[in-house]
């Protein structure tokens, strides 16, 4: 379960503070797909990275599964996002001069005490069919390819939680697609999948849809 109450970000610019996300109370169930609606500038982004301990709210509580992301030290926190929340990225946010291979598997090089860690890393690889891009750079492959090795480095580590942050955005309609059957799929097999869209049509395939405007629900 994942419990957000009275969460606000303000940001400051120059002598003006604004809040980036404004107020906002939510549950996420373990095993739920949940989609947050918005335009671009509304929040929703913000709110996704508070939710994986990207950033620390200015008012309010974040607790996972009973812990609350306030109380964890810089190490502990840095133990949250690396083993119990998966990333996903619109710009997939992978390393350019750095093999499909070595991208999976740095997740599990900043873990400690993780054995096997090539069969570790191939598993996804192979799982999402880029077996035969182990050795290719991120700039010889598609982009529906880039975002399969961007979700292949987020299960690396087997995460109760993924965070897909406009997953398909970069991506044309139908390898967008693609990656969202990919996504659900993820979902079917336990995962808490989150994800942040301004697409209506993406965000239906989630359970449950929570709009975001000027950082609060609407």
């Amino acid at each position: 379960m994942i419990k957000l109450s009275n969460v606000t970000k303000t940001y400051k610019t120059g002598d003006t503070f604004f809040n980036a996300v404004d107020d906002v109370s939510l549950e996420i169930a373990n095993g739920e797909f949940l989609a947050i609606l918005g335009s671009s500038g509304s929040g929703k982004s913000t709110l996704l990275h508070l939710i994986g301990g990207l950033d620390k709210p200015t008012k309010g509580s974040i607790v996972v599964d009973g812990q609350d992301l306030a109380s964890l030290s810089g190490e502990h926190l840095a133990v949250y996002r690396n083993k119990q929340v998966g990333f996903v990225f619109q710009f997939f946010n992978l390393l350019p001069r750095t093999s499909i291979f070595d991208n999976v598997v740095l997740p599990l090089i900043y873990a400690k005490g993780v054995r096997n860690r090539k069969e570790k890393a191939l598993e996804p690889i192979r799982s999402l069919g880029l077996e035969h891009r182990l050795n290719h750079k991120p700039s010889e492959l598609s982009g529906g390819e880039q975002q399969r090795v961007a979700i292949a480095r987020a299960l690396v580590n087997d995460p109760k939680v993924i965070l897909a942050d406009e997953p398909t955005g970069n991506l044309d309609s139908k390898t967008g697609l693609q990656i969202l059957e990919l996504l659900i799929a993820l979902n079917k097999q336990g995962k808490t999948l989150v994800m942040v869209t301004h697409d209506q049509a993406i965000a239906e395939a989630s359970h449950q849809i929570i709009q975001i405007k000027d950082g609060r629900i609407v």
